[in-house]
């Protein structure tokens, strides 16, 4: 098969940039003859970028000696506009071909030479070869374009499966407690909404918000006479009640998934404290960000939920809460945030999140 005959010559758009008006006329004659039409010409090297912009062409020819501007400069300015994926040709039309021309157009990104005076039979060979050799890059950028929607979209099968085994997850860990999941889904709700206000990025914040609600995970490893009792603990059953965040963390851990590594980190320290004194002593920063936002978002959704031991707090006294163990139990600056979040929006806190939204 001969590849040239595969160009559709009246598709090609070509940019003719030559300072001599007979070089380009006869340059254009040569090409007609040849069966190109789109033949776009300029005698000032200062139009060449922004007919590169009108056009848009598959290749350019270039002289290399002009007035105002060589063929070099030409080639940095046109450099800057063509988009780094796509593969315009630059051929040199000059009289000068020495060794230390050719090495410093190349370098500023020619990709063939025709001398002076042309040759038309050279001169359409040799551009057909440059642009056969333009299609097959754009075969190729294509070709990779489609393999990597494939992967996008494999990536997205994965993710959701991902987020549908999380989601069950949190309906089994949460069923004797609430078989809705309302609670963990308020959670990761109110845990993102925090997270966006202390300015995390988009990706992270929606992160916090998939793997909040499995902060409670390991709670499927207690004993029921432990995870359900009503009132307070005694010191023992305190102790094995603590280690559902060990629990967690153990059913959570060797995965490199994102999800099932911020879902770990919140499920082993939401329950530290800002002065060290929480289940497993970490201080301040010591505990991850993640595990500090999901420790305010967790309290103040026990607090202003009612259970079968305690009536819930009202907004104003959640708010005083939290702002009293600013500092002590809670991360002061994320406090201080958390007030700001309450004024914002207390009654959406609040609010039940039907279904499993973060999952979908």
């Amino acid at each position: 098969m001969n590849v040239m005959q595969d160009l559709d010559l009246s598709t090609i758009k070509l940019l003719l940039v030559d300072d001599e008006a007979h070089c380009t006329k006869l340059m254009e004659a040569f090409l007609k003859q040849a069966g190109f039409s789109r033949i776009t010409m300029t005698n000032d090297p200062r139009q060449a970028v922004q007919l590169y912009r009108e056009v848009k062409p598959d290749l350019i020819a270039l002289d290399m000696r002009m007035p105002h501007m060589d063929g070099m400069e030409v080639m940095r300015q046109l450099r800057q506009v063509i988009p780094a994926e796509d593969y315009v040709p630059i051929l040199i039309v000059t009289g000068e071909l020495d060794a230390p021309t050719k090495h410093k157009a190349l370098a500023e990104g020619a990709n063939d030479f025709l001398n002076k005076p042309v040759d038309a039979t050279e001169v359409v060979l040799r551009i057909k070869n440059q642009l056969q050799t333009r299609r097959l890059h754009q075969q190729v950028r294509m070709h990779n374009e489609h393999l990597e929607a494939q992967v996008r979209l494999r990536t997205k099968v994965v993710e959701q499966t991902q987020l549908d085994l999380l989601n069950r997850l949190v309906l089994v860990s949460e069923y004797r407690h609430d078989a809705t999941g309302a609670h963990a889904w308020r959670v990761g709700r109110v845990a993102m909404l925090l997270a966006e206000l202390k300015g995390l990025p988009p990706d992270q914040a929606d992160l916090i918000k998939k793997t909040a609600p499995l902060h409670d995970v390991g709670k499927i490893g207690v004993r029921d006479a432990i995870s359900m009792k009503e009132g307070v603990y005694e010191p023992a059953e305190f102790e094995a009640m603590k280690a559902h965040t060990k629990l967690g963390s153990k059913i959570l851990a060797d995965s490199r998934s994102p999800l099932l590594m911020m879902a770990r980190e919140i499920a082993l320290t939401h329950h530290e404290r800002w002065d060290g004194k929480g289940y497993h002593k970490l201080k301040d920063v010591q505990t991850p960000l993640s595990g500090r936002i999901v420790a305010l978002a967790d309290s103040f959704d026990v607090m202003t939920h009612a259970c079968s031991y305690k009536t819930p707090l009202t907004l104003s006294q959640a708010r005083e809460e939290i702002a009293r163990h600013a500092g002590t139990q809670f991360d002061p600056e994320l406090s201080g945030l958390f007030l700001k979040l309450i004024d914002r929006d207390g009654e959406t806190l609040l609010a039940d999140v039907t279904g499993t939204p973060f999952f979908g």
